[in-house]
């Protein structure tokens, strides 16, 4: 194998071990916090259904109603998966908003984490950019 494609699946494999790692660190740093807050909703809502007397029907026709555009329908973010679709957001720059860390430890690590992948992100794929371009001007010679 040539040393510039060693390079170029080095640098995937490499930032793809960084997102990994980053979701889990994510995962620890915030899932404890969602979950208290998820705990505290609960409890709310149980609550709010015995001081105004509703039925779990009722209940559900109103929450809909106010949450209709909630942004995390698939459940906690910051379990891996979710975290791990944060990082590769932080990582590609794209910022959609709509989740953030809220603990002082996610927000630290996030800068950094940013700070160090954002880079790397792109010098990946730079690297595939080269190895495409490689590809398409030996099959455009054939």
């Amino acid at each position: 194998m040539k040393r510039q494609n060693v390079r170029t699946l080095s640098l995937v494999v490499f930032t793809f071990t960084y997102l990994l790692i980053g979701a889990a660190v994510f995962d620890a740093l915030e899932s404890d916090t969602e979950r208290r807050r998820w705990d505290y909703l609960k409890e709310f809502r149980e609550k709010m259904m015995d001081r105004y007397n509703m039925s779990q029907e009722d209940f559900t026709v109103l929450e809909v109603v106010v949450i209709e555009n909630k942004p995390h329908r698939a459940g906690p973010q910051w379990k891996f998966a979710g975290a791990f679709y944060f990082a590769t957001v932080v990582l590609a720059m794209i910022g959609y908003g709509h989740s953030t860390p809220v603990t002082v430890g996610g927000k630290a690590f996030c800068m950094g984490y940013a700070m160090v992948g954002i880079p790397l992100w792109l010098v990946m794929f730079q690297s595939i950019g080269e190895r495409l371009n490689k590809f398409a001007s030996v099959v455009s010679v054939r």
